[in-house]
């Protein structure tokens, strides 16, 4: 699309305040006048506004200028005699009926700030696109970006300004330097510069070929397919044959050999690895009486030490191993009447209702007297003296004296009391009684009669306690307190002691020694049971048969030691054939893969040396055609521009321009 200026407008730029150049449809526009009216500027201004920097000024002052001064005084561009105007440029652009406007503008304020002084700030100068030429809507909205030059105008239109359109005061030096100078210079504007871009692409990609077919990893690659190939070829047998798959392990995890997909893809170590372990178990099938007969053995060492305590305890307690209940029994019924005696022996006025109802054989009927005696005897208490309480008490501790003397020393004749000698025991005893009766006859009625009552609760209480003794008699020999105490000691471990001993008595040992607390014999007692239990072992007639590993094997495979008794020897031969198969068909899966892959690997190599030799011819035909191109270009150009020599001899930047 071919543009054409029709409107420009300037202010507060380099020389001009403001101006404004309406050019209509004109076609060949000239600018005349003397040094310093502004020609030069007028050019500036559009270089500016269309590419964002002025060239000549640029490789000024980056020749002339010092780079670490950032701060200026006063701008080059920026005209201050203007009234502190915004600094703007604008022009209107038209094609057939279409119009353009565009425009550079910078705030007069930002040229207040001294580091935006510097001659190469060029991004002060924004780029707008305005709706029409008398807009100042400088918005965000309206804000354009550098590249938007090229996206109107054309490809590399900012790069090459400076040679289609403007041949800038003082660029004769161009004409003055090397071919190859020149050549640079000019690349962009003769496309130069595209072919050498294409004659590097072709370099790196030639670069990148080279690296790519003599790459170490995908050498090393097709090398190691070639090896794999080589082996599978030599190692693939015949086929052997359909065989079912059967599972023949019994643990939870089964292994992977007895699955039914054994091979993702062909591996020789795992195949090696599958067919041993089979192999294992059929070397251990000619022994399974050994093995059967090793685990029995084991199993009664085994037995031998998880119960050794129990076993001490069997050797000790013997037959009298289920003793504790019954002992319990008797030693209660023993507390119970000595508590009974207890109670008798602090005698009938001391006793209480409760108690007495505590107490065993009781007659029919006479609890109930009982309890009515002792009710009186609450009553008579209460009526009778001090002294007639003491009395009864005496009395009764009279008579347990007596009764007890008599069944320590019958025969006595001394006097428990007071020492006496009596010509027999029977005097002794009636003197006692003669003087209880005195002291009695001393006493009151409710005395008396408390006194009575007593003795005759006494002697109810006396067939009691006789009945008790009795029975302590019968108990107490039939009592063995250190057998119960050292079967309470063990109460806690019985119900496992005694099921040992019932399982040891079903298999034809039996226990017939008592209770000991000797440690030597309860020692020797285990030893013999500990050599009953070991005589049970079988002899094992091929013990060195057994592999170290056969019960790591075994436990591998099945969850039981019943389930490989079982195992036939059919199983393992078709499971190993089974193997064998799958392996065959994964090598062949295996081997095609390989195969695959290797010619894969050549066909790339082959493309890739083929597409090389192609981007060498290219990029040697585009270094011959770049050669020519840039021989006949360059000469062609330069008698062109040896024309305009003759005007460009001044250097100053603010000196003549293209017309005077």
């Amino acid at each position: 699309m071919n543009w054409k200026i029709s409107k420009i407008e300037i202010s507060s730029f380099k020389a001009f305040k403001h101006i404004c150049l309406d050019l209509d449809e004109s076609a060949l526009l000239t600018l005349d006048g003397p040094n310093g009216y502004g020609k030069t500027s007028i050019f500036d201004a559009i270089e500016l506004l269309l590419t964002g920097q002025i060239a000549r000024i640029q490789n000024l002052f980056s020749t002339l200028l010092s780079k670490s001064t950032t701060n200026y005084a006063d701008n080059l561009f920026w005209n201050n005699r203007s009234g502190e105007n915004d600094l703007c440029i604008k022009i209107e652009f038209s094609h057939d009926d279409r119009k353009l406007v565009l425009a550079r503008h910078c705030p007069a304020e930002r040229f207040k700030n001294p580091a935006n002084n510097r001659a190469d700030k060029y991004e002060n100068f924004k780029l707008y696109e305005l709706p029409e030429f008398e807009s100042f809507d400088f918005t965000d909205s309206n804000l354009r970006d550098n590249s938007f030059l090229d996206d109107v105008f054309g490809k590399n239109f900012r790069e090459n300004f400076s040679f289609l359109n403007y041949l800038e005061q003082g660029q004769n030096r161009l004409l003055h330097t090397r071919v190859d100078k020149r050549k640079n210079e000019l690349g962009s504007l003769f496309n130069i510069n595209d072919i050498e871009a294409e004659i590097e692409s072709c370099s790196t990609i030639d670069s990148k070929l080279t690296r790519y077919i003599n790459n170490p990893d995908r050498k090393a690659k097709a090398s190691s397919l070639k090896e794999e190939i080589a082996a599978l070829q030599s190692s693939l047998q015949a086929e052997a044959g359909v065989v079912e798959y059967k599972k023949l392990s019994t643990t939870d995890i089964q292994p992977i050999w007895d699955k039914e997909n054994l091979f993702s893809t062909y591996s020789a170590v795992d195949h090696a690895a599958y067919q041993e372990s089979v192999r294992k178990i059929i070397a251990l099938l000619p022994l399974k009486a050994t093995i059967k007969t090793r685990v029995h053995n084991e199993a009664i060492d085994t037995d031998i030490e998880r119960n050794e305590e129990s076993l001490r305890s069997l050797a000790q307690f013997g037959k009298d191993l289920d003793k504790l209940d019954g002992l319990e029994a008797i030693k209660k019924g023993i507390d119970e009447l000595e508590r009974s005696a207890v109670i008798i022996k602090r005698g009938a006025s001391m006793i209480k209702v409760e108690e007495a109802q505590s107490l065993p054989n009781w007659a029919d009927g006479r609890l109930e007297w009982f309890e009515l005696q002792i009710e009186s005897r609450n009553s008579l208490r209460e009526k009778s003296s001090a002294n007639a309480n003491i009395i009864a008490e005496l009395e009764r501790l009279k008579r347990q004296l007596i009764d007890e003397h008599k069944k320590s020393y019958p025969d006595e004749q001394l006097c428990p009391l007071c020492g006496s000698d009596w010509e027999d025991h029977k005097s002794m005893v009636d003197a006692i009684e003669a003087r209880t009766k005195q002291i009695s006859e001393s006493l009151s009625k409710d005395g008396k009669d408390l006194v009575n009552l007593i003795a005759a609760m006494d002697a109810e209480l006396k067939l009691i306690d006789t009945h008790i003794q009795g029975s302590l008699k019968l108990l107490s020999p039939t009592y063995e307190s250190n057998l119960h105490k050292a079967l309470v000691n063990i109460k806690l471990r019985l119900p496992a002691i005694t099921q040992l001993l019932e399982r040891l008595q079903s298999e034809g040992i039996q226990f017939t020694d008592s209770f000991t607390e000797v440690d030597d014999v309860v020692d020797e007692r285990l030893k013999d049971l500990k050599e009953i239990l070991r005589n049970k072992k079988q002899v094992e007639t091929d013990a060195l048969a057994l592999p170290e590993d056969w019960r790591e094997t075994i436990s591998s495979v099945f969850k039981d030691l019943q389930d490989f008794y079982i195992i036939k020897a059919e199983d393992l031969k078709d499971k190993e054939q089974y193997i064998s198969v799958k392996a065959n068909e994964a090598k062949n899966a295996r081997l095609q893969t390989c195969i695959t892959d290797l010619k894969g690997i050549e066909k790339e190599t082959l493309a890739a040396q083929k597409a090389q030799d192609k981007i060498k011819n290219l990029r040697d035909t585009l270094k011959e055609t770049e050669q020519r191109y840039t021989d006949q270009t360059i000469s062609a150009i330069e008698f062109i521009f040896h024309i305009y020599s003759g005007r460009l001899i001044q250097n100053y930047q603010r000196g003549l321009g293209l017309f005077r």
